[in-house]
């Protein structure tokens, strides 16, 4: 079941914990992440493609805008992240309490990219077993 590319940051331990920006693809037996160009880091202009086969498991982080993806793709971490909203930066934050303003920030963005998340969820359990 393909889906209509959505922008995404995919965040793993190689990536920093803000990510790279791009799109999430889904089409035949695979899934693909296609990074920006500007912005991107040089060793992550290619992209990063899942087969199905390789992906474990996929879900919705709770309470907030990710989806989560447990694969065992060689070179890359066994769980990768896709955040629907930019990643919030409670590292340089100005706030008083940016931990707080982060954890407020992800509730409230999950508000909006819930649906669109638990319909990203779906499509992948369905394109791994073959259901859709």
């Amino acid at each position: 079941m393909a889906r209509d590319p959505t922008t995404v940051w995919m965040v793993h331990k190689q990536t920093g914990l803000q990510g790279v920006r791009g799109e999430l693809i889904l089409e035949d037996r695979r899934l693909i992440f296609r990074p920006e160009i500007r912005g991107a880091k040089p060793d992550l202009l290619g992209e990063t493609v899942f087969p199905l086969d390789e992906v474990k498991s996929a879900g919705h982080a709770l309470g907030s805008p990710v989806l989560e993806l447990r694969v065992k793709v060689e070179g890359l971490p066994p769980v990768i992240l896709f955040y629907f909203s930019k990643p919030p930066d409670i590292y340089s934050s100005p706030l008083g309490n940016p931990r707080t303003h982060g954890a407020q920030y992800l509730t409230t963005s999950n508000i909006v990219y819930g649906e669109e998340i638990a319909g990203w969820v779906e499509a992948i359990d369905e394109a791994r077993t073959g259901r859709g």
